[in-house]
């Protein structure tokens, strides 16, 4: 069976127990969990945006940024998870009891619901990540300056993800202007998400290589998040997600 093919599965399997509303066991959750998205799938029958976009981190790989988030510091706080998806990037500090609170974003509302399921106590918001710095409950117009965000627990410890890849174009992006108008989505992920962070918070992001590999073509963007963060560390990947040659850097900053 394919990927593709075991993803409709577990999409029909879970729309007939909401539909019946029965409850989730623990082998059910594992089942779920092995929801892979639609990234690099074209080929075996996956459609729409998702192909480019559904990139999820393996397992190992999520174990690995945790226990790097501790290596720098991290202690049981207040965690953002800019676009869960189904909640790999969480999943170890979940099971260590390792945070206080752990806000979500997420625009899939399949993903979403199996990250729901999972992980009962999270709050996920099905919205993009850039509602955070707009007025509820339209969405329309920017916070004051005075207020960055609506988010309960801002400032948050550690902001961690896997952040969306490519051109910043979507219903949203049309409200960020000036300093906050970024060509690339990882970016400007990048760059909002380090505002969030209290002082002495961590970033820690997996994304595209492009980020420090394109020298001159992000400095613009490099020296806007060098005023309010510290680069601290990076490392370079192998090749990490399934179906992509895409090289990938791990990320880390500090909030000055």
């Amino acid at each position: 069976m394919s990927k593709h093919q075991l993803n409709k599965e577990i999409e029909a399997f879970i729309q007939n127990k909401d539909f019946k509303k029965e409850s989730y066991s623990e082998s059910d959750i594992t089942y779920i969990q092995q929801y892979s998205g639609a990234g690099g799938k074209a080929n075996q029958g996956a459609k729409g945006r998702a192909v480019l976009d559904e990139f999820y981190t393996p397992d190992y790989m999520c174990q690995y940024m945790y226990q790097l988030a501790v290596k720098h510091g991290y202690k049981k706080g207040h965690i953002l998870e800019p676009s869960i998806a189904t909640g790999k990037i969480i999943k170890p500090f979940y099971d260590n009891n390792n945070f206080k609170s752990i806000t979500a974003f997420e625009i899939s509302q399949f993903t979403k619901r199996i990250s729901e399921i999972t992980y009962p106590e999270i709050k996920i918001y099905d919205k993009y990540f850039e509602t955070a710095f707009l007025k509820p409950d339209r969405y329309n117009t920017k916070l004051p300056k005075s207020e960055l965000t609506w988010l309960k627990h801002f400032p948050f410890d550690l902001i961690i993800g896997n952040p969306p890849y490519g051109t910043h174009k979507n219903k949203y992006s049309v409200f960020f202007k000036g300093k906050d108008k970024f060509k690339q989505i990882e970016t400007f992920f990048m760059y909002k998400s380090l505002q969030l962070l209290r002082k002495g918070g961590l970033m820690i992001f997996i994304t595209s290589s492009n980020f420090l590999r394109t020298g001159n073509t992000n400095w613009k963007e490099k020296e806007l998040m060098g005023t309010i963060a510290e680069f601290m560390d990076a490392y370079r990947l192998p090749k990490v997600f399934e179906s992509s040659e895409v090289p990938t850097d791990i990320l880390f900053f500090r909030k000055k």
